[in-house]
């Protein structure tokens, strides 16, 4: 009976859409080079914009909007999110950036970006590449309606860190190329930003991912939506995470129905507890790129009245804290093969440059390079741990 239930939670494991797509099948081979981008890079905001206000979203005067918009520059933010680095995007306090990854994927995204419109928020997807393949117009829509977009890998292995030098490089360049080819009929680009699949980071990669003008992105707070709860307790964990770190880029699953559900009333929440929107777009010329900090942190102030007031019977925040100056420390310079990093176009690229062959080094599955740190893994011994204890009550 046990093995039964033990082959019943492990069928659901592997049909999680958590994963976006198959696992890679077999050894890829070594990548192709990928042709030069000849598209143009679209035009992005300016580094700071002012608070949407009420007459600033068409059809919703109380929407939430998008306070400001600030732009990255891979080579002073290589690497961003405090759950797994010492440094995130520079937010103040009650200042949230949101993200969705494994899309896309209908009708979920389509619901996500509804949603999104409704309120006049903008975000950023981490695409995987055989979903854009699929679902190139979903792609297209997210960046006509004005959504910055990196990519997260070709087919979101879950095994990352253990593949071998090759086919990671293999995942992270198709997974470029795929989106690129899915936003090539509007003249889009995608952006030189990177998300690991599951978050699974290897030294390598980090620095593969630096030499080839690629910022990471990780997280600040999780939603844990990919463990298939319910939609309130989705928005029951991204708002706890959200204050008690007091903002920060959240992250959110575009393929998950939960997370469909439950963003609407998300959105309106973000805003009645004092939460202010940011949109992340890539430095362009002319524009000041924004340097990474410690980011926001303690728990959100009560608001005050120039904010909206809480809605009726919602939690009481923390007292006002009177907020520090974060020091702001630039990253340390990092190498991986001693190669220069190429130049990069600041507004947008369209793929990884062309790369030669990497350095004899020890492949990240055999262990050494490898960060045992990523966050996916944390959650599953709960859940199993949850399942069984059920049982065997």
């Amino acid at each position: 009976m046990r093995s039964i239930l033990v082959a019943g939670v492990v069928a659901t494991f592997a049909s999680t859409a958590l994963i976006g797509a198959a696992f890679a099948q077999g050894q890829p081979q070594w990548p192709a080079t990928l042709p030069p981008p000849t598209e143009t890079a679209p035009k992005v905001a300016p580094t700071t914009t002012a608070a949407q206000g009420d007459s600033s979203c068409p059809g919703n005067p109380d929407a939430i909007g998008t306070a400001r918009t600030i732009a990255i520059d891979p080579k002073t933010s290589p690497m961003l999110g405090r759950l797994q680095y010492k440094q995130t995007l520079p937010l103040e306090k009650g200042e949230v950036v949101l993200t969705f990854d494994d899309g896309p994927l209908p009708p979920m995204t389509n619901r996500v970006l509804d949603a999104l419109a409704h309120e006049c928020v903008k975000a950023t997807f981490f695409s995987v590449g055989t979903m854009a393949a699929a679902h190139p117009k979903i792609v297209q829509k997210i960046l006509a309606d004005g959504h910055t977009i990196g990519t997260h890998s070709q087919t979101h292995p879950l095994i990352f860190p253990k593949l071998t030098q090759e086919a990671g490089i293999q995942e992270i360049e198709q997974g470029f190329a795929s989106v690129r080819v899915a936003l090539k009929p509007v003249g889009g680009v995608t952006q030189p930003w990177f998300r690991f699949p599951g978050l699974g980071r290897t030294k390598f990669y980090e620095a593969y991912a630096q030499e080839h003008g690629l910022a990471i992105f990780s997280v600040d707070a999780v939603a844990d939506d990919w463990l298939h709860l319910k939609p309130d307790e989705v928005e029951k964990r991204a708002l706890e995470r959200l204050e008690a770190r007091g903002g920060g880029i959240l992250l959110l699953h575009d393929i998950q129905p939960s997370t469909a559900v439950m963003l609407p009333d998300l959105l309106r929440q973000l805003k009645a507890r004092g939460f202010r929107i940011v949109h992340v777009v890539p430095a362009g010329p002319g524009m000041t790129a924004s340097l990474p900090s410690p980011g926001p942190s303690g728990r959100m102030p009560s608001t005050t009245a120039a904010k909206p007031s809480p809605a009726p019977g919602a939690t009481t925040a923390a007292k006002p804290v009177t907020p520090t100056t974060p020091r702001v420390a630039a990253p340390a310079p990092r190498t991986a093969t001693g190669v220069p990093a190429q130049a990069q176009a600041q507004a947008a690229v369209s793929s990884p440059q062309p790369i030669a062959p990497v350095s004899p080094q020890p492949a990240a599955g055999d262990g050494e390079g490898t960060q045992d740190n990523n966050p996916f893994t944390q959650f599953w011994p709960k859940v199993w741990n949850d399942t069984f204890g059920k049982i065997g009550q």
